[in-house]
């Protein structure tokens, strides 16, 4: 497989919110069409070929991953389908590093009964995507048993704003917390919201307030830029 044209790998950092440092990046995907990953993913789906072009961007993201930091984990996302692929693990073996896989908040359940077995066999570890939207339920989290639940970042918008939004935020913590997965809140674009994600009690977050994505030859400067604007400790990294 090749990387698809006109496409590539962007890297957005996530933030331990307990330690203020580094933890590791998401790997995006950036069309220089300008297309939104989501269209072009509907349209590929429409064509019956959404994993075919999930598992390409997975490999452009694997190999320009090669020039980050070891210590660093990057997650990738992907659909259940792809994620029992054959080929993601031979893509997976390419890169000495932790890898997460992130579910996409719209597969369907029935893609989801193999996908915590699988990751497990992979040795990656599993996110829950966007928890709060589309079938990324509380039944979700209960069936799968990640290891990260990321919360959609309209949800933590919303419940910042009023206590129905803060009851359904409540709710997808509380079962994260049964579930024994840690918490990331996505969406976080200014210094109050980093507050209040710290003040959530969450383990990590991510947000054009923390780095927005990045090719991966400018992820150095990116990573200067949050230290010194918010205090992330990315020495080393």
């Amino acid at each position: 497989m090749t990387h698809p044209i006109g496409a590539r790998a962007h890297f957005q950092p996530i933030v331990d919110l307990r330690l203020m440092r580094l933890a590791g990046f998401e790997a995006l995907a950036r069309f220089d069409d300008g297309v939104s990953p989501l269209e072009h993913l509907q349209a590929a789906e429409r064509a019956g070929a959404r994993a075919q072009l999930e598992l390409r961007l997975i490999e452009g993201a694997v190999t320009d991953a090669s020039a980050l930091p070891r210590e660093a984990f990057v997650t990738l996302n992907a659909s259940g389908r792809t994620m029992i692929d054959p080929f993601l693990a031979e893509l997976l073996q390419r890169g000495e590093r932790s890898w997460g896989l992130e579910l996409f908040e719209g597969s369907p359940p029935e893609e989801c009964v193999a996908v915590r077995e699988q990751v497990d066999r992979l040795g990656g570890f599993l996110l829950i995507d966007d928890a709060g939207a589309d079938f990324a339920d509380e039944k979700r989290i209960r069936d799968l048993r990640p290891d990260i639940v990321k919360i959609d970042r309209g949800l933590f918008w919303e419940s910042l704003a009023d206590a129905a939004g803060r009851e359904r935020l409540d709710g997808i913590l509380a079962a994260a917390d049964a579930a024994g997965a840690r918490t990331l809140v996505e969406g976080v674009e200014d210094a109050g919201q980093l507050d209040a994600a710290r003040a959530l009690g969450v383990d990590f977050a991510q947000g054009y307030h923390l780095g927005r994505p990045t090719p991966v030859e400018d992820v150095p400067q990116m990573l200067a830029d949050l230290q010194r604007r918010v205090g992330v400790d990315a020495a080393g990294l």
